[in-house]
């Protein structure tokens, strides 16, 4: 079938998705303002929540006082045995008005709460349905896409400007997907680092540790010094451990990273730094903590200044990305509306009414041409038929009555 037969069977299906896709357009710019306007309903829903809480608790309060002289009849009786009845009465009413002050300021506030709620409840209902809607247009978009690929696809001379058009969006499709393949890789490295940077600062902490204690051991701290120590430097080398190998997943998204060096963690020796205990073995130890604390300052600096290159080579990469895909968008329209051109003046040609059906037969002739083949096609009349060997007809009747 050729490509001109094939518009012609898609044209009323090319008009009835162009229609679908003009009636939820709105859809998919409504969506980010509905949610926007969603999530500033649930921040006033969460501090009306606080804020009826914090009342909740002001009134069980002013609760509790007023029962004080409500239904303190003790209370009640030593006021009046001190003559201080006026007294018990002024603070009892100012007890019982601040209670129903504060019970009203937690009505109210629950009532605007409930006002918040209903109001969320109704703006997901919209929410929803733009979802639908978004969707219904997403799928229009891809049945559009596909009957216009079925046509198009390929080498098309017979429609000018198509094939270069076509050729430009494969281009930019190709460069996002490069672009965002750039941008994933070097986010998950930055996500590497950073944690990265975390055990890198565990690791520190436990050297800072380790060297407190090892400061305590010279001081004649004795076993349980030795104890923290060891376990702050085994805390040490487990973190650097964890952070070296984030590092070496993050060369592999990114390997312009150089890496991570090597860093000694000072674990000392059992026989010399216990059973052999003395100043001289501590100092030793302390002064190798002091050079493990410093190669791993070092790295950790490194790793720093890795992980903020990296953050910015991320960014770089997603506005390139970002870049790419509005080209994308910008050569997918294009290509849309060449295509849709396409059909519009198929439908505008003088000759689409004259256009020849699938397998090069005419078009079925109207009504009144018709009746006139069938007029043609009947045999004639037994008036208007000539007798065998061209004979004239027999006479009739009263012809042959008056020959004879």
């Amino acid at each position: 079938m050729s490509a001109q037969q094939s518009l012609l069977q898609a044209a009323s299906k090319n008009a009835e998705l162009l229609q679908g896709l003009n009636e939820t357009e709105y859809a998919s710019s409504a969506l980010g303002q509905s949610q926007a306007y969603l999530n500033d309903l649930d921040r006033e829903i969460k501090a009306c929540n606080s804020e009826v809480q914090r009342l909740e608790s002001k009134t069980a309060t002013e609760l509790r006082d007023h029962k004080k002289y409500a239904e303190s009849n003790t209370r009640r009786f030593l006021h009046r045995a001190m003559g201080k009845q006026e007294q018990f009465a002024e603070k009892a009413s100012k007890e019982e008005r601040e209670y129903v002050e504060a019970l009203a300021a937690e009505n109210q506030a629950k009532s605007q709460r409930e006002e918040w709620i209903k109001t969320r409840d109704e703006a997901r209902k919209r929410h929803g349905t733009l979802l639908d809607t978004d969707r219904t247009h997403k799928r229009l978009q891809a049945e559009l896409d596909a009957l216009y690929n079925s046509i198009f696809t390929g080498p098309s001379p017979e429609f000018p400007g198509e094939d270069e058009k076509e050729t430009a969006m494969r281009e930019a499709i190709d460069a996002f997907k490069a672009a965002k393949q750039r941008h994933e890789a070097e986010l998950q490295a930055v996500n590497c680092l950073q944690e990265a940077d975390r055990f890198m600062t565990e690791a520190l902490r436990s050297l800072d540790d380790a060297r407190s204690a090892s400061r305590m051991d010279m001081l004649g701290g004795g076993t349980l010094s030795d104890m923290m120590e060891r376990n702050a430097l085994s805390k040490a080398q487990n973190a650097t451990e964890k952070a070296k190998m984030l590092v070496q997943q993050a060369r592999r998204f990114s390997p312009g990273f150089q890496g991570f060096g090597n860093i000694n963690i000072a674990h000392g020796h059992v026989m010399s730094d216990i059973m052999f205990d003395n100043i001289f073995s501590d100092m030793a130890q302390h002064d190798r903590i002091k050079d493990s604390q410093a190669q791993a300052e070092r790295e950790a600096q490194i790793l720093r200044s890795a992980r903020l290159k990296a953050r910015e080579r991320s960014d770089q990469y997603q506005q390139e990305a970002t870049a790419a895909l509005t080209r994308l968008e910008t050569s997918r329209r294009e290509l849309q509306q060449i295509r849709q051109d396409t059909f519009e003046r198929l439908a505008r040609s003088p000759t689409y009414d004259q256009a020849e059906t699938p397998g090069g037969l005419d078009r079925p002739p109207s009504y009144d041409q018709a009746e006139t083949f069938e007029m043609l096609a009947r045999p004639p009349t037994f008036d208007q038929a000539e007798t065998p060997e061209g004979l004239a007809r027999p006479p009739t009747y009263e012809q042959a009555f008056q020959y004879q």
